[in-house]
């Protein structure tokens, strides 16, 4: 009897023993997984004015920080803003999470400087919807060109690109040219006076998702 009762506690050892190594083996998976993630985000040097997605603040950037704090950060993040641009960052590793500009009621020569002010960082988006919506996509390679990007949406495998990092642009009014937007011949005869609310975001969804993650 008494060995029956060692040989059970042998095996229940053992099967322990295996529980903990499979979840440190999940462990150190995950935490690999994070990251090459990380090493494949900042590969790309995805940012503007000096502040890139994935990278740490800089000690001036972290002394701007502390200035300009801006109220309404999401939990475990802070948020300060750099003239016109706002920086969300990781509050425990001080990693920036987004980069975004938004104005309301402006004007569409304000949207044309926004446009050309991310083309000038990104070169041409990888998609445009509905003429109000640019977006410009990247994977570890770097940018997802257009006809990729529209092949794999034709086929409904997106998720194969393997996306990563991605820039939008988002207009109450059109993006495209005034002389292409329905009837209207020139800006000056229906657009001239003409406001909406614009913003874009710079970040990486699968990274704040794995912040997400980690702090739960």
């Amino acid at each position: 009897m008494k060995n029956k009762v060692v040989f059970r506690t042998h095996q229940l050892y053992i099967l322990f023993s295996v529980f903990l190594l499979v979840l440190g083996s999940i462990s150190t998976s995950q935490a690999k997984t994070a990251t090459t993630l990380l090493e494949s985000v900042l590969s790309l040097k995805i940012g503007m004015n000096g502040y890139v997605i994935g990278q740490k603040l800089n000690d001036s950037q972290k002394e701007r920080a502390s200035k300009h704090l801006v109220k309404g950060a999401y939990q475990d993040t802070y948020k300060f803003a750099d003239n016109d641009l706002f920086v969300v960052v990781d509050q425990k590793s001080d990693r920036i999470l987004a980069l975004y500009k938004q104005k309301k009621d402006a004007s569409k020569n304000q949207l044309k400087d926004m446009v050309v002010e991310l083309m000038d960082l990104f070169d041409a988006p990888t998609t445009i919807a509905h003429d109000k919506i640019l977006y410009w996509a990247f994977n570890k390679h770097g940018a997802v060109t257009e006809e990729d990007f529209n092949v794999a949406k034709k086929i409904k495998q997106t998720a194969d690109l393997g996306i990563i990092a991605t820039v939008k642009l988002n207009s109450e009014m059109a993006i495209t040219p005034d002389s292409q937007i329905g009837d209207q011949k020139t800006s000056g005869e229906n657009n001239e006076g003409q406001t909406g609310s614009i913003y874009f975001i710079i970040t990486s969804d699968p990274m704040v998702q794995e912040f997400i993650t980690s702090r739960q």
